[in-house]
C-alpha cells in the first residue's frame, strides 16, 4: 500500500475512531452533541483532545464537575435554540407568505443563544484547563498540531495535493 492511502486510511480511522473511543471510555460525561440528544459542553475539540491527557481520579472528578455545572447552564439554552428552529421551520412549511422579516428575528434569537452557547463553552474549557498539569498541555498541544497535520495531509490527498480548492470532480470518459 503506498504512503498517500495509508495515510488517507489512518486518517479516516482516526476521524471515525476517535469519538467512537471517547464515547466507549465513558469517563467525563461532557461528550455530548446536540444532534445526539446532548448538550456539548465544551468544544469537541478539546474534549477529544482531553482523552489523551491521561488525567488523575481527582482531575477527573473535578472536571466532571465543571462539565456537570455547564451542563446546567446550557441545557435551556439548547431547548431555546431548538424552539426557535422548531418556529423557523413552521413558518417555511405553512402554505401562505413567509415573513422575511419575522424569520430574521429568529434568526437573530438563534445567533444571540448560540453567542451564549459558545461564551459559556470557553469558560468550561478554560476551567478544565486550569485543572491540567503544564505536561499535561504540552501532550495536548503535541497531539493537537499531529491532528491538524493529517487533517492537513487528507486535504491535500483528497484535493489533488492541494490543486483546487474543492473536491476533485468526476474522471474524464
Amino acid at each position: 500500500m503506498n504512503k498517500k492511502k495509508f495515510l488517507v486510511i489512518a486518517g479516516l480511522a482516526l476521524l471515525i475512531a476517535a469519538p467512537a473511543a471517547a464515547l466507549a471510555h465513558g469517563g467525563c460525561r461532557g461528550f455530548g452533541s446536540p444532534m445526539f440528544g446532548g448538550a456539548p459542553s465544551m468544544p469537541p475539540p478539546f474534549m477529544m483532545l482531553l482523552r489523551t491527557a491521561n488525567l488523575t481520579t481527582d482531575q477527573q472528578a473535578q472536571v466532571q464537575k465543571i462539565l456537570d455545572s455547564n451542563r446546567g447552564q446550557v441545557g435551556p439554552l439548547f431547548k431555546q435554540l431548538h424552539t426557535i428552529r422548531e418556529q423557523i421551520a413552521d413558518k417555511l412549511l405553512t402554505s401562505g407568505t413567509v415573513d422575511e422579516s419575522g424569520l430574521q428575528a429568529l434568526q437573530k434569537q438563534a445567533g444571540q443563544i448560540h453567542g451564549q452557547i459558545d461564551a459559556s463553552m470557553l469558560s468550561t474549557a478554560i476551567a478544565v484547563r486550569g485543572v491540567l498539569t503544564s505536561d499535561q498541555l504540552t501532550k495536548l498541544a503535541d497531539v493537537h498540531t499531529q491532528l491538524k497535520s493529517i487533517h492537513a495531509q487528507i486535504k491535500a490527498l483528497l484535493n489533488g495535493n492541494g490543486a483546487g480548492d474543492g473536491p476533485a470532480g468526476p474522471p474524464a470518459e
